[in-house]
């Protein structure tokens, strides 16, 4: 995976330069969202990347300039069922195209009835797989928001889990091209299996 060691190495390697702003457009076209979790999504993801990301705004997608395109599904393809959101690699650079699975990030939080709850852990999932795509990281941290498993309590708790999305040391990258990066899953204790690696 690609990892960054340093902030010299993240301004060379973001995709339109250290400090760029990219506005952020959710695609949910099985209305899995409803507005009240749209609302508190939209919140709780522009407290973790406010200044790196505008948005989310709900609606089609277009692949223009400076957009990430986010798109809500219910269900990971076979075979990625321990995975909450993946994010996508064309030869070296990771795409500005993630992917949020819906009914994962609702069964793993236990089906939490409040919008509120809801949509801070889709906001946390899609924060974690955009910083895959802002920093042209591949790998995980061993801390904060880009730990490769997060609890359903930090996706859920109100109260803002210490997450930091500041660059983390060199991790392996065992992703090829044209693969899908293994995005945050639920933690092995949690789901009764072991975290892709």
């Amino acid at each position: 995976m690609i990892k960054i060691a340093s902030m010299a190495a993240l301004a060379l390697l973001a995709p339109c330069g250290f400090g760029a702003v990219w506005n952020v457009c959710v695609d949910d076209r099985q209305a899995l969202l409803p507005p009240p979790v749209r609302g508190a999504m939209a919140k709780e993801f522009r407290r973790l990347l406010g200044g790196r990301a505008r948005g989310p705004h709900f609606g089609t997608c277009s692949d223009g300039a400076g957009t990430i395109a986010l798109a809500i599904q219910r269900e990971p393809p076979s075979g990625l069922e321990d995975v909450l959101g993946l994010a996508y690699r064309e030869g070296s650079r990771i795409r500005p195209q993630l992917v949020v699975f819906h009914g994962p990030v609702f069964r793993h939080t236990g089906k939490p009835a409040a919008a509120e709850a809801v949509g801070r852990s889709i906001a946390r999932v899609t924060a974690h797989e955009a910083l895959h795509f802002l920093e042209q990281r591949g790998g995980h941290c061993p801390t904060g928001l880009h730990r490769p498993a997060l609890s359903a309590h930090e996706l859920t708790v109100s109260d803002p889990p210490p997450f930091h999305v500041r660059p983390c040391a060199r991790h392996p990258d065992n992703f090829g091209p044209g693969r899908a990066l293994a995005g945050v899953q639920r933690p092995a204790s949690e789901s009764g299996a072991s975290p892709m690696r």
